[in-house]
């Protein structure tokens, strides 16, 4: 047992501070949504999925009307993408840069960079994003806050360096699970307890509450740090192949709706999530993103990326893509566990409440590392040994039940949405409940 404790010190000393910061990073990125729209001045009521199902695919029909408002409001500046709004599927979003450019921002698909919204049912562009919001610091916060809670503010060195620490968080939790038994029975010896055995017994109830929730937003992480990891290298990949395939020649500037239904026709397997119009700054190629032709939230993988080179004669047209690998199997999946499961107000309160269950269970184990190394005030222990029986019922139940917290949203409906808040409630009366009856007995 000292050995596992050994184990569980220095993953944890290791993977505190960082445990911490995701923690309470992530607390606040949940209600991202409702302190951008404060920011604006506004508020949001609702809290919307950012999924672009079958049904929502036709806002591609409106790109070319939508395309003749942008070059007309914007005659000095070249389209560089188009592609569904994130978070407003049904407006269509334009990424634009100035023609005399020679650099282009940083930017994937629909994110990054200047850009116009178009609104098809008012057949008008939205022009909100370039007006001064009420509270202009707050989308700085946020945005410093997402880059340390992903990459720790250090770009792509930062993921690789976030996936390996969530891995050492998930371990560390893992590790307190086998010293809860034995720690839960010798502390039942005790009639009187130090100052620092309080303290040790708040840390070990909160923490072993939020095990199958730390555990499985740790093992989340590490799966979508590795995914973007793959992605990357995937993307490069298809890329590379792209430029060594299409070198020979360049694409033609099409109407939106010819190029839709060129590469349409080429993959009709397929739903499109965002176009990149041939420019100066990828080779003069267009780049298509596919995504999974049944898929509720396509966007989820990135897409499969597909270079073209699109002609007046189509039968000149070339494509070149390569095929999604295996191993991204499951990673919408993982995403919604650890982001997309939580998007009514209630869920995101359960979360917060969770969250910060979880946080006091980091806390206190900091404390108590900080007051060990100081010394420990000495507890009376009793001359009779009392004996606790079930410890693991309690814990595996709760932990059942968070489970399933976390599961039925992916089926996000009223009903789904209830049984989970149901789920992640119960865990929680049970739990102060019990502390609180501990602490008094």
């Amino acid at each position: 047992m000292s050995k596992i404790y050994k184990i569980h010190k220095w993953l944890s000393i290791v993977s505190v501070i960082f445990f911490l910061m995701f923690c309470i990073t992530g607390l606040i990125l949940m209600f991202r949504t409702e302190l951008n729209a404060w920011a604006q001045g506004g508020t949001n009521h609702t809290s919307s999925s950012m999924a672009m199902g079958q049904e929502e695919t036709p806002i591609f029909d409106y790109a070319d009307e939508g395309a003749l408002l942008v070059k007309a409001k914007y005659p000095s500046k070249d389209i560089l993408n188009i592609s569904p709004a994130m978070g407003a599927s049904h407006l269509l979003r334009y990424r634009i840069i100035e023609s005399s450019a020679t650099v282009a921002p940083p930017a994937r698909m629909g994110m990054g960079g200047d850009y116009a919204l178009y609104n098809p049912e008012t057949k008008a562009l939205i022009t909100t994003h370039h007006e001064t919001p009420a509270h202009p610091w707050v989308r700085s916060v946020l945005h410093t806050l997402h880059q340390l809670h992903t990459r720790l503010d250090l770009g792509k060195t930062g993921i690789y360096i976030v996936t390996i620490l969530s891995l050492v968080c998930g371990l560390s939790i893992i590790s307190g699970v086998f010293l809860y038994g034995p720690f839960r029975k010798s502390f039942a010896k005790f009639t009187v307890l130090s100052n620092y055995m309080k303290l040790s017994t708040l840390h070990r109830e909160f923490a072993m509450v939020a095990t199958v929730w730390g555990f499985i937003l740790c093992i989340t992480g590490v799966w979508i740090g590795g995914f973007f990891i793959a992605n990357d290298s995937y993307n490069a990949d298809v890329l590379h192949t792209a430029k060594q395939e299409l070198s020979s020649d360049q694409s033609e500037i099409l109407q939106p709706s010819e190029a839709i239904s060129r590469i349409m026709k080429a993959y009709p397997d397929r739903q499109l999530i965002s176009i990149d119009y041939p420019s100066k700054f990828n080779d003069h190629h267009y780049a298509f993103y596919l995504g999974a032709e049944n898929d509720d939230d396509p966007a989820m993988f990135l897409g499969q990326p597909v270079y073209a080179n699109l002609h007046a004669d189509s039968a000149k047209d070339m494509y070149s893509t390569k095929t999604i690998p295996w191993y991204f199997t499951g990673m919408t999946t993982m995403i919604n566990l650890h982001i997309h499961n939580h998007n009514t107000m209630a869920l995101k309160i359960l979360w917060a409440i969770w969250d910060i269950v979880l946080i006091v269970g980091i806390v206190t184990g900091i404390i108590m590392t900080i007051k060990r190394k100081f010394g420990r005030a000495s507890a009376i222990e009793s001359k009779v040994s009392a004996e606790i029986k079930h410890v693991w019922r309690t814990p595996i139940c709760c932990g059942t039940l968070v489970l399933l917290g976390f599961i039925m949203p992916l089926w996000s409906n009223p009903v789904t949405n209830t049984i989970a808040g149901i789920c992640l409630t119960i865990p929680l009366v049970v739990f102060f409940i019990s502390l609180i009856r501990g602490f008094n007995h």
